[in-house]
């Protein structure tokens, strides 16, 4: 071979060997990269962080959120291998990032504990108005609070308050006045109309006597939302439409006492307490369909509505009558104890609970064997008692001591409420989770509701003046960690801007991806929040779980004015 020709050879597989070197220092680079790319292992003694190159809440992306400081991005879900706009982020130890941010930024910390036994909601920052931290909830029972309405308006005054009535239909509040023979009909705190009972009896100088009253409320009925009252010196019941017009009076037996509607039968009860007798009344034509021999006087009527039976309280032999959907006395169970007057269901253990004045206790009864339980001690001289759809709880008004006895469906005394007098009608409004009652002697009502923040969720008192703080002088946040007992884990955590008009905007942030467990504990680092602000329209919204503690720490610069109005100036510019 020729000497040219073998130099030419050797330069081509030196080309070649080079080109070949270039390619595996390539693959070898590319493959480097990836690797650097991939997420490293999420163990918190392992976690690295991002310096302040990269923001990782506020990177650029096309379509902005309508939110004022704050960028929709996508949530940071474990990537196969990082963005190209996080290539260039110099990476920290934790330590290191720790160490930065202390040196370079303020930090507060908010610690929040849930003493229920329930999830709860948790609304942190937001909200000129200062909304709840926390709400109250039905099982708030604690939290009551009573107002007292009066009943009097231009239009009159009730005399004498007996029976209390909540219309589902439309959600006024009505009242039988026995001694000035009308009914009070209330929207909230203001008396929309008095209505008056037709006398009929001449021998009693206040009319009729109205002291119960009942509503339909089976939806699907014409006469849903129409009133039928009790008028015990009358003799009779009365008929009020939905217009507020008494457009019926129906004669029954001698001294109605109280009145109740049976939703499974479609017809209503009277208890006549002068002839020991029940009249049970067709809604559709007002007719009297039969008249049942009760125990002697009779004070109470309790329909279950999904068997269609009915258990009659009477006072005078100790006795309960049960009636079966077929109106046949198919059984009375007699007590030990006396002086009943009322009794209420309560569906979750199938249970009736007759009040025993006299005795000052609560005696439930199984309604599927029709079987005694043992007596539950509650106030002094109970009278009332009322089941509470929302919490499931029985409300015994006591009316010797003025205090309500809180039951469960376990037969336990779970709280005693003393919130001033205690009324002879009681009804529970489970719409506005309210309980009304009435007063005889003042003709008020008296309105058991909740206060607006929960006591169960309690909160460091630094909380408060930091949230003042930020509403004159905004924050603009760094990073934030929240530290969690127990294994419960946040989800979703909301970030919330209340606009002018009352409405909200939210920006759901996964916390699935953010927990770095060392020695097992519950800690997630949000590195999606930095960028967002405090500034009393921005806020937070989350769950704590049952008897967790959360400790969230926050670090953040607070924004003078230049850069503020530079924030407006963008917000104004991106609408």
């Amino acid at each position: 071979m020729k000497k040219s020709t073998e130099i030419t050879v050797m330069a081509v597989a030196s080309i070649g060997m080079t080109l070949v070197s270039v390619w595996l220092w390539y693959d070898t680079s590319k493959k480097a990269t990836l690797k650097k790319q991939t997420i490293p292992d999420t163990r918190e003694d392992s976690f690295v962080m991002d310096d302040e190159t990269t923001d990782f809440f506020t990177a650029e992306i096309k379509k902005p959120s309508s939110l004022s400081s704050v960028h929709k991005a996508r949530p940071l879900k474990i990537p196969r291998s990082v963005p190209t706009r996080y290539k260039t982020v110099s990476k920290l130890t934790q330590e290191q990032f720790y160490k930065k941010l202390q040196q370079s930024y303020e930090a507060t910390q908010v610690t929040l504990t849930n003493t229920s036994g329930i999830e709860r909601d948790i609304r942190l920052w937001a909200g000129n108005k200062k909304p709840p931290i926390s709400p109250t909830l039905p099982e708030d029972i604690e939290d009551a609070t009573i107002t007292t309405i009066s009943t009097s308006s231009v239009q009159g005054t009730g005399v004498y308050a007996q029976g209390v009535i909540v219309n589902p239909l439309n959600g006024y509040t009505y009242i039988a006045n026995q001694l000035s023979h009308n009914i009070t009909v209330m929207h909230m705190t203001k008396v929309v109309s008095f209505i008056p009972i037709s006398t009929t009896s001449s021998s009693s100088p206040y009319g009729d006597s109205p002291v119960d009253l009942v509503p339909i409320t089976l939806a699907n009925s014409p006469k849903y939302g129409w009133v039928y009252v009790a008028n015990c010196i009358g003799n009779t019941v009365t008929v009020i439409n939905t217009d507020l017009e008494v457009v019926d009076t129906i004669e029954v037996g001698r001294r109605p006492i109280t009145i109740a509607f049976n939703s499974f039968t479609q017809k209503l009860y009277v208890a006549n307490i002068g002839d020991d007798t029940i009249s049970v009344i067709d809604i559709e034509t007002h007719t009297v369909d039969a008249t049942l021999v009760v125990g002697k006087a009779p004070t109470s009527i309790t329909t279950i509505e999904e068997t269609g039976f009915a258990y009659v309280v009477n006072s005078k032999d100790n006795s309960i009558t049960v009636i079966s959907d077929e109106f046949d006395i198919v059984d009375t169970i007699v007590l030990s104890e006396g002086g009943l007057t009322t009794a209420a269901y309560h569906p979750e253990n199938n249970s009736l609970y007759v009040v025993s004045s006299s005795e000052n206790v609560v005696i439930p009864i199984d309604l599927g064997s029709n079987t005694v339980r043992t007596a539950i001690a509650v106030g002094n001289t109970p009278d009332q008692i009322v089941y509470h759809p929302n919490n499931q709880f029985l409300y015994v008004g006591n009316r010797g001591d003025n205090t309500y006895s809180i039951l469960s469906s376990e037969d336990q005394v779970v709280y005693t409420l003393s919130l001033g007098k205690v009324g002879t009608g009681i009804v529970i409004d489970s719409d506005s989770n309210t309980v009304f009652s009435t007063d005889p002697l003042s003709s008020d009502i008296t309105q058991i509701s909740y206060a607006e923040e929960s006591s169960a969720v309690l909160i460091n008192e630094e909380y408060h003046a930091k949230r003042e703080d930020f509403m004159h002088n905004p924050a603009r946040i760094r990073h934030v960690k929240f530290v969690m007992s127990g294994q419960h884990r946040l989800t979703v955590l909301k970030l919330e801007k209340e606009n002018s008009t009352g409405t909200k905007e939210s920006i759901p942030i996964g916390f699935s991806n953010y927990y770095h467990p060392q020695n097992f504990s519950n800690v997630a680092e949000v590195f999606e929040m930095k960028g967002s602000l405090i500034d009393g329209q921005h806020g937070w919204f989350f769950k704590i779980g049952a008897y967790q503690t959360i400790t969230i720490l926050t670090y953040y610069t607070q924004l003078d004015k230049k850069e503020l109005l530079g924030s407006t100036s963008r917000r104004v510019s991106r609408h």
